[in-house]
């Protein structure tokens, strides 16, 4: 039944077909997978063309104008329409101005022939760059490294902690049970490789996402803790698809489905990706843009080379994310740009845009505990948490005078390169570039020592009289005889009593506790 209604769909589409000069393109591999005559279902994005016009990116406009677009395909709506609303055959992905469905690679080329599509893709696999695993962490004594080494403490001083911003989440998952996110989650939804929504309660697929969410939001390891989560669950066991990944998008952009209800991110935290240029992820990060969103993504893990970077986070609108280790040296296994574009944009560009500590940093772990992990994957969350500071500090800031504040303020003083970009982050100077003072780090309470109670004072006892003996009538003591040497002897008896014994009474023995 599918495969006769994606046929009946295409069949429809190629008689809508006017001028094949108009006509959308067919991704390389599909064409060569159509040219083998592979009858294999797969799944593909078509992308409409659409009003490119700056300023009509809202997630309503956006919404309206796919719907728009597929009322103009005539006969084969309705067709369209059935396998939209078929369980794992179709979604809506307004936000690429796309639709997934599934179908044979020469329905796809049939497809691609209307003048109204831009492009037909096949959906493609995303995944999470590892440049360490995970390893079973203790709480921070004290304020970690990675927040010290970006002024985060200044800027909390002074008040801004992220609070009233809304940070979009797009990774592995969430425990929002773990003590570091204990109420920090607003919304959680999980998509499935096709772009559909899975009803599923808040969970981490693997322990990515909540090591990423904690340095986003945590209590005591996290940037922004004031700020929430609307979280998305796309990279299921670190690994998901490009519809997946553009469905979690436009869901943090609007949870709700009621595009005029404020409820969206307002900037969105994603560290995954791959090596090299994908075109596909240019149009809905654009879109995002638009619709006031600002992306902030790793750029990947596949350093030292040169031009290692990686998808979306070579985008050259985004914000890209590099790594850095406790020295302030660039991490070994971050990418470096340049990177080439062509289409959308052309030329090279530097890449990274700035750098954030990303080696052995501590956060939250599934359960109470906590880990420590190494990668973009942690600088980039870090990164958004100061674009979550510095929104919360500016409300309503645009993205020009963001990034501008953020990259003049780093530490390469306005210039960049492609190992560090713009340099180390620095949150108090990219505070004062926006004509905001921040705080002095707040100074670690001195332990007031227990006040010593002092030993009571003894109450002197009262005398105990003896009663007085009765008295008896005398004896006449004998007569002692001369001592024999002539000289007089007192008589021998016991001393009286000292009332000072020599010993120190008020003193008590042992020693008091010690104050750990």
């Amino acid at each position: 039944m599918q495969r006769r209604a994606a046929l009946l769909l295409a069949l429809s589409l190629s008689a809508l077909t006017l001028n094949s000069a108009q006509a959308g393109r067919l991704s390389p591999k599909l064409q060569a997978k159509a040219n083998r005559h592979d009858a294999a279902t797969i799944g593909v994005l078509v992308r409409f063309k659409f009003d490119a016009q700056p300023g009509k990116k809202s997630a309503k406009e956006l919404r309206k104008q796919l719907k728009n677009t597929l009322g103009k395909l005539g006969s084969a709506n309705a067709l369209l329409n059935k396998l939209l609303k078929t369980k794992g055959k179709g979604a809506e992905l307004w936000l690429d101005h796309s639709v997934y469905l599934k179908m044979t690679p020469a329905q796809a080329q049939a497809l691609a022939k209307l003048p109204m599509v831009e492009e037909v893709f096949e959906n493609f696999q995303v995944t999470v760059p590892r440049a360490s695993a995970l390893s079973v962490a203790t709480a921070p004594a004290g304020t970690p490294w990675h927040l010290q080494a970006i002024g985060a403490p200044q800027a909390w001083a002074a008040g801004f902690r992220g609070q009233g911003i809304r940070i979009g989440h797009l990774d592995t998952g969430i425990d929002p049970n773990n003590p570091e996110l204990a109420g920090k989650l607003l919304s959680f939804a999980e998509f499935g490789p096709d772009g559909e929504r899975i009803s599923s309660a808040p969970h981490d697929s693997e322990q990515h996402g909540t090591h990423t969410a904690g340095l986003l939001v945590g209590k005591s390891v996290g940037v922004a803790p004031a700020a929430k989560l609307i979280s998305a669950l796309v990279l299921p066991k670190s690994q998901g698809t490009f519809a997946q990944v553009i469905a979690g998008m436009q869901w943090v952009i609007d949870p709700d489905g009621n595009p005029d209800t404020p409820d969206g991110a307002n900037v969105v935290s994603m560290s995954l990706g791959l090596p090299g240029t994908y075109q596909e992820f240019v149009q809905p990060v654009r879109n995002m843009l638009d619709a006031g969103v600002i992306p902030v993504f790793a750029i990947g893990n596949f350093g030292p080379a040169a031009g290692s970077t990686g998808s979306p986070g070579n985008i050259p609108d985004v914000i890209g994310v590099g790594s850095v280790n406790q020295a302030g040296a660039v991490s070994s296994f971050s990418s470096r740009g340049p990177v080439t574009w062509t289409g959308a944009y052309s030329g090279t560009f530097i890449k990274p845009d700035i750098v954030a500590p990303g080696e052995n940093i501590t956060s939250s772990y599934p359960g109470q505990g906590y880990g420590s992990r190494s990668g973009t994957s942690q600088a980039a969350p870090i990164a958004a948490g100061v674009v979550a500071v510095l929104l919360s500090a500016k409300p309503g800031l645009g993205m020009v005078a963001l990034k501008t504040a953020l990259f003049q303020s780093a530490s390469n003083k306005g210039s960049r390169n492609n190992a560090s970009g713009y340099g180390l982050i620095n949150l108090p100077g990219a505070l004062a570039r926006l004509g905001v003072q921040a705080g002095s780090p707040p100074k670690p309470p001195v332990p007031v020592p227990a006040p010593v109670k002092p030993a009571p004072t003894p109450q002197p006892k009262p005398p105990v009289v003896a009663p007085a003996p009765t008295p008896k009538p005398p004896v006449a003591a004998p007569t002692p005889a001369p001592p024999a040497d002539g000289k007089d002897k007192k008589p021998k008896g016991p001393k009286p009593k000292d009332p000072k014994d020599g010993k120190d009474h008020g003193k008590k023995g042992g020693k008091g506790h010690q104050g750990d």
